[in-house]
């Protein structure tokens, strides 16, 4: 067996594999190949491992920039990663994650981290709990009316929603920069609508939302306090809603009566390849000293 990056004449062995491996469904699949698409795609960490010129696993580590205390990270998402359900067990994943962390770390990367099952990923030096979920619930039927208009994203709102992203998001651990192309700020999914809300002709915030989860935002940046709770009841129509807001998040302040609960995940590992300000991090999660981080997930993962 040997294991290599793959190229494009791989893609379609790839795409087979992870079919055949997550119960015969295609999600994971073009999970992979949207990847393919994002600016900070590395051919090269996309690995298959091959026995006598077939192809019987992949695993692609994927390179992102997270915000840890305040500083950009180099890391990398372990994800999918499979084997044909014939060879499994035999050693094939292992030796996909074992090369995929000695190129990582000679690349530079200071981290991979992934969700995943928490008795299979800690041999390979993974930590549990290294980050999870936050959100904000609270009424709107209090907010004020909204003076905003809403309308699709389009390539010349990318500074803006680039701003909107820092702003919100820069002081969050475990937050991941979604790029700087317009097709990170769209969602795949055909249920889920990405929004830009407008003042005066300025964007001044940006949501994802599930068409069967109108109340339940995946991504809410504003500009300020007063315009998140203004998107906040364009959302909620005065009903209840869930914001995918973390304590540290800026628009945390504009619902001082809502409560906000950061969760870690048992299945939410790490492994750190180098020194970095996860390190601290981690020491204070697990102290109780702050609330895990909360990533929002790039929109190449929405695919169910």
């Amino acid at each position: 067996m040997i294991i290599r990056s793959a190229t494009p004449r791989d893609y379609a062995e790839i795409a087979n594999i992870n079919v055949l491996a997550f119960e015969e469904r295609a999600d994971e699949a073009l999970i992979v190949a949207l990847h393919r698409q994002r600016a900070l795609f590395d051919p090269e960490l996309s690995l298959v491992a091959e026995d006598e010129g077939q192809l019987i696993g992949h695993a692609l580590f994927s390179p992102m920039l997270l915000q840890i205390s305040g500083a950009t990270v180099r890391a990398v998402n372990l994800g999918p990663i499979a084997v044909n359900p014939m060879i499994q067990r035999k050693g094939v994943g292992a030796a996909l994650i074992a090369h995929g962390h000695e190129l990582a770390r000679a690349k530079g990367f200071a981290l991979c981290f992934l969700l995943g099952h928490p008795t299979y990923y800690p041999r390979f030096g993974y930590v549990p709990h290294a980050f999870g979920m936050s959100s904000c619930k609270t009424a709107t039927h209090d907010l004020p009316e909204s003076e905003l208009d809403t309308r699709k994203p389009q390539a010349a709102d990318l500074p803006a929603l680039r701003a909107l992203w820092h702003h919100e998001e820069a002081q969050v651990d475990f937050s991941i920069d979604p790029g700087d192309r317009l097709i990170d700020w769209l969602s795949p999914n055909p249920l889920i609508t990405s929004s830009v809300y407008v003042l005066n002709e300025e964007v001044v915030g940006y949501t994802r939302i599930h068409r069967d989860e109108g109340q339940s935002p995946g991504a809410f940046f504003a500009r300020d306090h007063e315009i998140a709770r203004q998107m906040a009841r364009m959302i909620g129509g005065g009903a209840r809603i869930e914001l995918p807001l973390h304590p540290a998040s800026a628009s945390a302040g504009a619902f001082p009566e809502a409560h906000i609960e950061a969760k870690s995940w048992e299945p939410a590992m790490a492994c750190a390849f180098q020194p970095s300000p996860f390190d601290a991090y981690y020491a204070d999660v697990n102290a109780g000293r702050r609330p895990p981080g909360r990533p929002i997930w790039p929109v190449a993962f929405e695919i169910a």
